[in-house]
């Protein structure tokens, strides 16, 4: 188990707040990083799938499809890492912002990648394909979604809204039908900024914020949230494949049981003095492997045993 960190909540809120804006910084450019010239087609890629693994930014995390690789979004395009090892797989690399893995690919919002066409920003996006190609689902051209999340089996999403489109008001509202209807959440009990949303993997109705406030939880779409576990900033969530526990910390590493309302400390790696956990994320096929990403873009893998640095610094990890 992990010894209790020296930290103080006022000096835990802090480093949030730090990590967050600088995060906001890099998010909000808008400008992906310089990438390959587009093909004919008006698609960028490279035919090295080893070239370019290098990331400045990780905007989300996860394992989509059948859970045989993970997928990091970054400033320029997608990384996956698979069977040891990590690659760029083809495709345009756009800036994939609230990215949002389930059962058949990904969710995403964010910014074309230059040479795409594609408006900016790219609104509600999916793919279907590990991001060779993009679905426009709604709100093309008007709205960047950070903050979003998806049920891996339901395909429930939810999004922050920072500020009104053409159909939705700023606030926290959801989607059951993949972008063609939405209700907005009246988030009662929500007094600090969230931070991250996690939604349950099967149940559209259960849905999880990371704030500075700590852990929020609702299970009536957002409507009404109550605070879970200890009180201190949470930086990043994520349910458990079968959606029994909530996966949650700042420097640290809990789980809550939905059931029990109980809350254990797990294993967790080591970090660094001012960096803290970015993202969490659990394969649905196999629900022992967790992966850890942070601010200072160090990731880590632990498959029910040891963690495993695979990514340090924006960099692949050796072995």
């Amino acid at each position: 188990m992990l010894a209790p960190t020296d930290r103080t909540p006022r000096a835990s809120g802090m480093l949030l707040a730090a990590l967050l804006a600088l995060l906001t910084l890099a998010a909000c450019s808008g400008v992906p990083a310089a990438q390959p010239a587009p093909t004919p087609g008006g698609q960028a890629h490279t035919d090295d799938h080893s070239a370019g693994i290098s990331m400045d930014h990780i905007h989300g995390m996860g394992y989509a499809g059948d859970g045989a690789a993970l997928y990091v979004a970054a400033h320029d395009g997608l990384r996956v890492y698979a069977d040891g090892a990590w690659r760029r797989p083809d495709g345009p690399r756009h800036d994939y912002m609230g990215f949002a893995p389930v059962a058949d690919g990904f969710y995403s919002s964010g910014h074309p990648a230059p040479g795409s066409g594609l408006p900016n920003p790219l609104g509600l996006i999916k793919s279907g394909d590990a991001g060779r190609t993009i679905a426009t689902l709604a709100f093309q051209g008007e709205s960047d979604f950070h903050l979003m999340a998806a049920g891996y089996r339901s395909g429930a999403i939810y999004v922050v809204n920072p500020a009104p489109n053409s159909r939705l008001g700023a606030g926290l509202f959801y989607t059951l039908d993949a972008g063609a209807t939405w209700k907005q959440s009246a988030a009662r009990g929500l007094s600090a900024a969230p931070v991250q949303l996690a939604v349950h993997p099967t149940d559209p109705a259960v849905v999880a914020l990371a704030s500075e406030q700590g852990l929020l939880l609702s299970t009536d779409h957002g409507d009404s949230f109550a605070p879970v576990g200890p009180a201190g900033p949470v930086s990043a969530a994520a349910f458990t494949p079968d959606g029994a526990r909530l996966l949650y910390g700042l420097t640290s590493l809990s789980a809550y049981d939905l059931a029990s309302r109980q809350v254990v400390t797990l294993d967790a790696p080591a970090l660094g003095a001012e960096d803290a956990i970015a993202y969490l994320a659990v394969n649905p096929v196999r629900p022992d492997e967790v992966t850890l990403a942070t601010y200072g873009l160090d990731i880590y893998l632990s498959r029910g045993g040891a963690w495993e640095q695979i990514a340090r610094q924006g960099e692949p990890a050796a072995p």
